[in-house]
């Protein structure tokens, strides 16, 4: 196949690629940065928002679209509303609008993110859980999500969205700060230096390990009939609260230094987003069903495969 990654430079685009790229696939990879193209990785320098879309250089026919491009930064959204909604729905407006003409149209699997329901008053969270955005970001994430099933009824598009639980794994260095916070917990473990939790940490979390999100973005399109027009949520299923989660990272960081840092609890900053005080666990069953995906590994499975490099030098 003919296969565009968006964002492709962050956490879900490089596994995706890692992937795929053994695979008899012809891979465009659309980056903000310079990026050399190698084997059967062609890398696009491009800004879906900034660049024309006429500068686009892609074949005639492009079978799947992974859709990661955008910012993800709660509170970047909520200084700049604008820049926000720029990037994660004008941007992937010029992107359907791009394939909008063509007789075949790809298949475009749009990442959408769990907090998108907001604060809810029942767990776990699933496709019948009513969508109460409460942040700048959720609501351009779920802006984008409504134009792309507007595109699928007109017949302009064909696609499906998976809302994500939190995403941890492999890392990359160019993440933001407020994203990644399990990878961001085990590096400050590794270097001595103390954990800060902020209140009790009781609050509830769905971690998924990368690989497990990887295979359902393909699994997504491999199904594409029965996924066609229909939002998933994507999880692990299980919940874990925060405080522990942050305990088990620094026991793994503590089997590699010796020393064990402490987890400090202390007052939340008044500037702290509401949405951090959700608790979340995921139902997934419905995409379960359509397409027979289930989470591979546990909390503590993944940790010990994202961080298996630091184990063997």
């Amino acid at each position: 196949m003919n296969i565009l990654i968006t964002g492709a430079s962050g956490l879900i685009g490089t596994a995706i690629i890692e992937k795929l790229q053994g695979q008899d696939h012809k891979i465009y990879a659309i980056s903000r940065s310079n990026k050399k193209s190698n084997g059967n990785i062609n890398w696009i320098k491009h800004d879906l928002y900034n660049d024309s879309v006429s500068s686009l250089i892609l074949p005639k026919k492009i079978d799947v679209v992974f859709h990661l491009s955008g910012q993800t930064s709660i509170y970047d959204a909520r200084k700049n509303p604008i820049f926000d909604l720029n990037a994660n729905v004008l941007g992937f407006l010029n992107l359907l609008e791009y394939f909008k003409s063509q007789r075949q149209k790809p298949f475009v699997v749009l990442a959408g993110t769990a907090t998108e329901a907001g604060i809810v008053d029942l767990l776990p969270i699933n496709e019948k859980t009513q969508d109460r955005p409460i942040t700048f970001y959720d609501l351009s994430k779920l802006t984008a999500e409504m134009y792309l099933k507007q595109y699928i009824r007109e017949g302009w598009a064909r696609g499906c969205i998976l809302r994500l639980a939190n995403v941890y794994g492999r890392s990359q260095k160019q993440q933001l700060e407020d994203r990644g916070i399990v990878d961001k917990i085990f590096r400050r473990a590794l270097a001595k230096k103390n954990i800060t939790v902020f209140g009790d940490g009781n609050y509830i979390r769905d971690y998924v390990f990368i690989d497990d999100v990887v295979m359902a973005f393909i699994l997504s399109e491999q199904f594409s009939v029965k996924t066609n027009g229909l939002t998933f949520y994507i999880g692990s299923g299980k919940g874990i609260a925060l405080k522990d989660a942050f305990q088990a990272i620094i026991y793994l960081a503590a089997k590699l230094t010796g020393k064990t840092v402490s987890c400090e609890h202390v007052k939340p900053p008044d500037n702290l987003s509401e949405i951090e005080f959700r608790d979340a666990i995921i139902d997934s069953s419905a995409f379960t069903n359509l397409t027979g995906w289930k989470p591979r590994y546990s909390f503590t499975e993944g940790l010990d495969i994202a961080y298996k490099n630091y184990f063997d030098k």
